[in-house]
């Protein structure tokens, strides 16, 4: 697996296992130690020595791990964009756009074996995190919020568009965005969506999954809605939707299965979750597609467990995401309208302090105490990618160490 917590079809994903090792060791936006000249090349597994804001539009190459749990002190922030290729680990990273152009602020189209955890995303001008038509993908523990509106209008503050062959969506937070939380993509394939939180949509909220693609051979959608905790907030407009399924013709329904959802305030469709769907332009699946299993909550539970953990939660959460975790708990917002915000300059981004990284002699990325207490030999580079029986390298078991902290 990815690591130790990795669940759903992007949990196989090997990043840069066995490759190189990279450390960050400045905040600068390129040059030797910086995060762009660390994605520079792909086989690579990318560590920290500094925790701060880094300013950058950034695309991590196929074949790559980012472990922003390392980072010493308050983590590391992305003012820009990330987007990424195939077979790529992502963890512990926050992405704030910048406010030029209308774009999201993290992910991609088209590509396979993806793995996203404990990712904060915020203040796209397009949609926060849109990974879809793509393959074996995995988006778990990731905070998505605070969309914002296209350039020179009040509108278009959208979530994501999500869908891909095999995917799994679970316990992640979408918060304070007005539509698309998640929109289905056109022809998405097979996915399943469990123990998720919404918080605070607006005017719309989920919706899509058309059988058809237009012009591309995505065709069907598959669509498991199942043990789901929804939130309405001070923007909500229909505060007990679940969804809206779409078509664009007559047999372009996608095909639908929702149960064991919990819509706070609204008793009836807790206790049927179909009349959750706000609209008739779909099939209704009569069981959920068989999909890989995870660790499955009630939706109850969930709500807990995702305001505990969701998001760039190592080394720490940034003062941005305390304060949505606490509007989701109260039911409140602080700012915008109703919660929904315009950029730039109504949100700002808060101080990220750095502490001393603990010595690493021969540049490994593991600290000489942690290769000391494990039987390594802190002189020697190569044995980071010694593995266990397991087939973990020892340089991803200390980081899972840091993870199970």
């Amino acid at each position: 697996m990815s690591f130790p917590g990795a669940e759903g079809y992007g949990k196989y994903t090997t990043g840069g296992r066995g490759g190189e090792v990279y450390i960050v060791t400045n905040l600068n936006s390129s040059g030797a130690g910086s995060l762009k000249d660390a994605l520079s090349k792909s086989g690579r597994t990318v560590v920290f020595e500094v925790s701060g804001t880094i300013v950058g539009r950034f695309k991590v190459p196929s074949n790559t791990t980012i472990a922003g749990q390392t980072a010493p002190g308050d983590g590391i922030t992305i003012f820009g964009e990330m987007q990424h290729g195939s077979n790529v680990i992502v963890r512990y990273i926050r992405v704030r756009f910048d406010g030029n152009g209308d774009r999201d602020a993290f992910g991609t189209r088209y590509q396979e074996n993806v793995m996203i955890d404990h990712v904060t995303a915020s203040w796209s001008r397009d949609e926060v995190m849109s990974i879809y038509h793509g393959k074996n993908v995995t988006v778990q523990w990731s905070l998505i919020s605070e969309a914002c509106p296209n350039e020179g209008t009040d509108s278009h503050r959208f979530g994501g568009i999500w869908g891909n062959d095999y995917s799994t969506y679970h316990h992640n937070l979408i918060a304070h965005n007005e539509n698309r939380t998640p929109r289905w993509a056109s022809g998405a394939g097979y996915n399943d969506y469990r123990n998720n939180v919404t918080y605070n949509w607006g005017y719309g909220g989920s919706y899509g999954a058309e059988r058809v693609q237009s012009g591309s051979d995505h065709i069907g959608s598959w669509i498991n809605v199942i043990g789901n905790y929804y939130k309405p907030g001070p923007g909500s407009e229909s505060k007990d939707r679940i969804a809206s399924p779409s078509k664009r013709g007559a047999g372009d329904e996608g095909n639908w299965y929702v149960s064991d959802n919990f819509v706070e305030g609204s008793p009836e469709v807790t206790n049927d979750n179909w009349k959750g769907l706000k609209s008739s332009n779909y099939i209704k699946m009569t069981a959920p597609w068989d999909a890989m299993p995870i660790n499955q909550e009630t939706a109850e539970q969930a709500y807990q467990s995702v305001l505990a953990d969701v998001g760039a939660s190592k080394p720490k959460r940034d003062a941005i995401d305390e304060r949505i975790i606490s509007e989701v708990i109260d039911g409140t917002y602080s700012l915008g309208r109703n919660g929904f915000i315009s950029c730039p300059g109504e949100a700002q981004l808060p101080e990220l302090n750095s502490t001393p990284a603990p010595a690493d002699s021969d540049r490994d990325g593991m600290p000489d105490s942690w290769e000391q207490a494990n039987g390594l030999n802190p002189n020697d580079a190569s044995d980071r990618n010694d593995k266990d029986d397991i087939g973990y390298t020892m340089l991803e078991n200390y980081l899972n160490s840091i993870d199970s902290l």
